[in-house]
């Protein structure tokens, strides 16, 4: 998983700090500035051969199963401020995993920053006892201010964390001195063995709980479920009756323009003949204007609440 890493990572392009932001992102989870590189690498090998010696394999996820990358706030005194980093540090593709046994424990290696006083320099943020190199005799043009800005520090912090989705907990080993993270590297890797039953604990705590979650759901669903088919039969028994009344509204129209038509015959039946044969005429011409009025053909039509 190193081999070749090195070399990818110092051909990458420098960000702010001299961060390395690396063209491939299938790589071991190393987040430190240019000159830390070495040194990083020596530690996280020195990390992994001691972890593979202790029967704990180190390798990329595999992709059979979902892990996620704790993020990483590089500040050495992180604040309860958002830590929205332009342009933001490089992150793998795949976290770099531990397991110990069937329990997978993700691990990120990264570089510190502390927050000092700085003032622009050209093109560069410098802390304050460094820009005084570089201030002008007439000294600094009223244009020219300070700002809290981060620095790279040169110390590491190895982090280890869960990487199971729903679950969160995470440890940190932060470097006092530079150096000190390959002198700790046995009590590291103790402590990590002995975080292995704490995050099956935490899985399987999160599990229990979406499975709770997915039963309440169900269960949510089925109500809707429930409402939506009594909402569908009530619409189907009102729009049934409302059919219905339209039907019985047209069989009594026929059942009237029926009886007009009747009695009209009737009495045209007793004129004289002339106005006898003029009065069926319009009677026929009447009867094609209206049409057939067929009640019944409607009723054959309807559709019942349960046909609906």
């Amino acid at each position: 998983m190193l081999v070749g890493a090195a070399e990818v990572f110092a051909s990458g392009r420098q960000i702010e700090q001299d961060f390395l932001k690396p063209g491939k992102r299938q790589l071991a989870d190393v987040v430190v500035s240019k000159g830390m590189l070495g040194a990083a690498f020596a530690v996280f090998d020195e990390l992994l051969h001691g972890l593979e010696q202790a029967g704990y394999p180190v390798m990329l996820a595999p992709k059979d199963r979902t892990y996620w990358r704790s993020a990483v706030d590089e500040r050495e005194s992180p604040c309860k401020l958002v830590n929205r980093r332009h342009p933001a540090l490089w992150s793998p593709s795949r976290p770099t995993l531990v397991f110990v046994g069937t329990v997978a424990i993700g691990l990120t290696l990264f570089e510190l920053t502390e927050t000092k006083e700085a003032r622009r320099v050209g093109d560069q943020y410098l802390p304050l006892d460094q820009a005084e190199k570089y201030r002008p005799r007439s000294g600094w043009p009223q244009w020219s201010w300070t700002i809290p800005h981060a620095f790279a520090t040169g110390r590491l912090c190895l982090q280890v964390y869960s990487p199971y989705p729903g679950t969160h907990w995470i440890h940190r080993w932060v470097e006092r001195r530079p150096g000190e993270l390959r002198q700790w590297i046995a009590r590291i890797i103790r402590d990590i063995a002995k975080a292995a039953p704490r995050i099956a604990s935490l899985v399987e705590h999160s599990e229990r709980e979406a499975e709770k979650r997915r039963r309440e759901w169900e269960l949510e669903r089925q109500r809707i479920e429930e409402r939506e088919q009594i909402r569908r039969r009530e619409k189907a028994r009102a729009e049934a009756t409302q059919q219905l009344l339209g039907i019985i509204e047209r069989w009594g129209e026929v059942q009237r323009i029926q009886a007009f038509f009747e009695q009209a015959e009737r009495q045209a039946g007793l004129r004289e003949a002339d106005e006898k044969a003029r009065l069926l005429e319009r009677l026929g011409q009447a009867r094609a204007l209206i049409g057939d009025a067929d009640a019944l053909g409607a009723l054959a039509e309807w559709k019942a609440p349960d046909e609906r």
